[in-house]
């Protein structure tokens, strides 16, 4: 295997994956966080993180973050996932503040 700077282990995942169908099971140490807007490098982790520490909706967390849309394309993705993350937060309790 190529060294492409990714651990040895999780090119040994997906080497062994590649040729199966269906879903791959990637470890969670190897887990590598989803890009939810590409014109602004926020991934899904971002997203959900400052979710729970601002207001409003897609755009308002995006401004939070020090950014804005570019494209657009993200957005609705966005406004799902910031939804997702308020009503498991306000339905678990177990976050110190959630804005709505």
């Amino acid at each position: 295997m190529k060294n492409s700077g990714k651990p040895a282990q999780f090119e040994l995942a997906i080497a062994i994956n590649s040729h199966k169908t269906g879903m791959q099971t990637i470890r969670r140490s190897d887990y590598r966080p989803m890009y939810t807007c590409i014109c602004n490098a926020i991934r899904e982790t971002d997203l959900r993180s400052a979710a729970v520490k601002s207001a409003g909706d897609a755009e308002s967390v995006y401004a939070s973050l020090g950014k804005k849309p570019n494209c657009r394309q993200c957005l609705v993705k966005a406004g799902q996932i910031i939804s997702s993350e308020r009503a498991q937060c306000s339905a678990a309790l177990s976050c110190e503040k959630v804005a709505v």
